[in-house]
Order: C-alpha cells, then structure tokens, then sequence
C-alpha cells in the first residue's frame, strides 16, 4: 500500500471532500512568494550540514527520522512562536530541508535560489486559518530520479512528464480546482536524497499563477521508496 504524509506529522493527504484530518500540526506554505531580504537563522549548506548563528551543525539524529536534535540545540533559547528564517541551497537533499522545518516547529520563512539564481521566499505556518472541518481537496506530488512527477490526487494518481512538467502540473492544479476545491498541496521527492532544488522550483512554478488558488502548500515526505 502506497501512502504519504505531510513532513512527518502523520497528515493524511489525498484526500477529497468532507472532513479532513486536521493540520494543526503541520507547517504549510503560504501561497505566495516573498523578497529574500532577511538574514537566515538557519543556513543549509551542504547535505547534513547547516549554519546556525556562525556554528557548523552536523545532522545527528537518526537516518530514517526527521528530528535533528543538534539544531534544536541550536536554535535555543528562541521565543515560543517566533518566526525561524531557514534557507536552503538548490543542491542539498529534500530530506535536509524536510528535517530543518520539522525541527524548527513554528512559522517558517524558506529560501532558495530559482533556476536562474534568484533568491526566493515561501512561508510556512503551522496552522490552517481555516475551519478544520472545511471540505476541499488535497494533492501530493513528488518528483522522480528522472524528473517526471507521480501525483496523488482525488480523481486517482497520475504521471507528468514532458519538458515542463512543472508547468503541465501548474495547469492540471488549476483545472482541477473548478472541480473541488484544493485545500493544501503537499510537494516533496520519490527518494529523500534528491537534490531540493527542483522540489523548489515545483512550488515557484503552481505559486506564480496562483494555479491552486488560496490553497496552502506543504512539505512532503513520501512513504512509496523507488525500487
């Protein structure tokens, strides 16, 4: 059985109409983009590796999870709730970003360089504004080693491919919504070593035409390993 959940938080996705199961607890993108202009608390450097306030950390938690116990350290003392600045280069693993957010627990600004270089933002949040029993869809989509998209969506799951599959995935996002409503899109990668970059560049290309609408956007970790 194939399933997939939302950075680790035991959210459900797929999902379509009637109650969902509640994100609380689950940072999520706002649908927009922002100007790179503040410093990063956290500055992913290097597979395994992040920068925090001049210290070199080194991941030393445990391979399978998510939890980063020397971040957490140090990242404290920080305030209940405060907004925790984390940029990630394009070339470090989808797995390393997954796990920095998680760790952080609060309100996440996120940055990376686009394709051309340009520094972009996303924000995520740890809770939906919206009431939790609102009905709507959601979708998981997770880029493969060979850059075709597996996405899980309410009408059934379904390959993109091609020699823009982040703008096919933009366009059918956006068909789909006149149909049900899309509550969250979770993005994330086949295998977590892939290189976060591209998982980026999905978000920048289904945010620029706000193709999911008011939608949030979450972080995905795919439970599916490619044989």
């Amino acid at each position: 059985m194939k399933r997939w959940l939302a950075a680790g938080f035991g959210v459900a996705l797929a999902s379509c109409g009637g109650p969902s199961p509640s994100p609380a607890a689950s940072p999520a993108l706002a649908p927009r983009l922002l100007p790179a202009t503040v410093p990063p608390d956290v500055d992913l450097v290097a597979r395994d590796t992040a920068v925090v306030r001049g210290q070199r950390v080194a991941f030393d938690g445990l391979p399978e999870g998510l939890a980063w116990p020397a971040l957490d350290r140090a990242l404290s003392p920080r305030a209940l709730g405060a907004t925790v600045t984390l940029q990630a280069s394009r070339d470090v693993a989808v797995v390393d970003v997954l796990r920095a957010a998680w760790t952080a627990r609060s309100a996440v600004r996120l940055q990376t360089p686009d394709a051309s270089g340009v520094l972009r933002v996303a924000e995520l949040h740890p809770k939906d504004p919206r009431p939790a029993g609102a009905s709507g869809c959601h979708l998981a989509v997770f880029l493969r080693p060979d850059g075709t998209l597996r996405v899980a969506a309410p009408g059934g799951a379904l390959e993109l491919g091609g020699d823009h599959p982040a703008e096919s995935l933009a366009r059918s996002i956006e068909v789909g919504r006149a149909a049900c409503p899309i509550r969250y899109v979770a993005f994330g990668a086949d295998s977590d070593a892939a290189a976060w970059g591209p998982v980026f560049d999905l978000i920048v290309a289904v945010d620029r035409d706000r193709s999911a609408g008011d939608a949030r956007y979450v972080l995905g970790q795919s439970m599916a390993r490619p044989k």
